[in-house]
């Protein structure tokens, strides 16, 4: 399957724990980038087509099956620009009205009815809500731009949109944050007719502002919540009926993110915008990360020599199997793993095994129980001792 990402780096305020490449931008800018966004999918495009399309050889951008627009803040985009872009992707040549799956990211202070209503008649199929919590003074702690009142307007307004799935985000472990506090958020929001759950443990970038305000002692984080908080958070959810199937995401039966679980069963995807990371023919690429030099780069007609590129060798592709395979419920096969030229050892199986963090049936091996916890361990030791 081939997705399809689009980053807009636009975001009303910077949260403190962001290290995103976002940033705060006039209106003006949000046109200049649309701009630049058409030019570099045009430049793809020509890259990619030594000849006329045709029925025998499309282009790439008419076989992709899944939409990402994430940031960012995507809904930033007053209604007349998200127009244009999903206008500019079509022109493109993405099959909007026939995708597997459409997700647009939305803030909830610009979860505004109109920019549903653009999005829901582009092909949108799927929303994605961050929430990050109901607390009003841990919003503030990690410089939300949203009220609670805010976040639940959005909710009761996507859940109410006809035909359209609906995801919300949750964070956990931030300063403050007692284990109640993000059991109960949890608990609140899984009474919401939804059908996918995610919550993030947070990490501390250190040069970000939330890192700085840590290291001086002004906030702390208790790390000693972690675990419990995670543990009771997936708990509570498998009892409304969510199924983790990846570390962080949750889902009723047959609401899994197509998208998302391409990027975990290294399927391909193109992508597009400062920052963005995509996997093509093999290749992994990046385009220059802040704004600035990408505009500079797309500008200069997209020179390869601009893009990070990071060619799969057998080598990395075993590496890459293994690490994202984990992070599903589905685990790694054995088989598929030897076909790549590799095989786990039995002595680090048995040893994790053990411990309860590993199961094994058959050829699948798969987290369990606190494995998912320790997950990078597990991960690391599997790949040393491969035999």
């Amino acid at each position: 399957m081939l997705g399809l990402y689009i980053h807009i780096p636009f975001c009303k305020k910077i949260c403190d724990y962001c290290d995103f490449a976002t940033i705060q931008a006039p209106e003006r800018l949000y046109v200049e980038y649309l701009d630049l966004l058409e030019k570099e999918i045009h430049c793809f495009a020509a890259r990619n087509s030594a000849a006329v399309p045709s029925a025998a050889a499309p282009s790439a951008l008419s076989q992709v099956e899944t939409l990402y627009l994430g940031g960012g803040t995507p809904s930033i985009l007053p209604p007349e620009l998200l127009d244009r872009l999903f206008q500019l992707l079509k022109t493109a040549g993405v099959p909007l009205k026939t995708l597997k799956e459409a997700t647009l990211e939305f803030n909830p202070e610009s979860c505004t009815a109109d920019r549903l209503q653009v999005a829901l008649e582009k092909g949108i199929t799927r929303a994605s809500l961050g929430l990050q919590t109901f607390r009003p003074q841990l919003l503030t702690v990690v410089s939300r731009t949203h009220s609670v009142e805010q976040g639940l307007a959005a909710l009761d307004l996507l859940t109410k949109a006809p035909h359209l799935e609906v995801s919300a985000d949750l964070m956990f472990n931030l300063p403050g944050q007692s284990q109640t506090d993000f059991l109960e958020d949890l608990d609140r929001l899984s009474a919401f007719p939804l059908n996918h759950i995610s919550f993030y443990g947070l990490k501390v970038d250190p040069r970000s502002r939330l890192g700085l305000r840590i290291a001086r002692g002004e906030l702390s984080v208790d790390e000693d919540l972690y675990a419990p908080m995670y543990r009771e958070g997936v708990e509570l959810l498998a009892n409304r009926g969510f199924d983790r199937y990846e570390t962080s995401n949750f889902a009723k039966p047959g609401h899994e993110s197509l998208h998302n679980l391409n990027y975990w069963q290294r399927g391909e995807y193109l992508a597009f915008g400062p920052s963005a990371h995509g996997f093509y023919n093999g290749v992994r690429f990046a385009a220059p990360e802040k704004y600035a030099p990408w505009r500079d780069y797309v500008n200069a007609g997209c020179p390869t020599e601009d893009l990070s590129l990071d060619p799969i060798g057998p080598e990395e592709r075993i590496a890459e199997y293994i690490q994202l395979s984990l992070r599903t419920k589905y685990g790694l096969n054995a088989a598929t793993l030897a076909s790549y030229g590799a095989k786990i050892s039995e002595k680090s199986i048995a040893h994790w095994e053990a411990l309860g963090y590993l199961n094994r049936t058959g050829d699948q091996i798969s987290l369990v129980n606190d494995g998912w916890l320790f997950m990078d361990r597990v991960v690391e030791d599997l790949y040393s001792n491969l035999e």
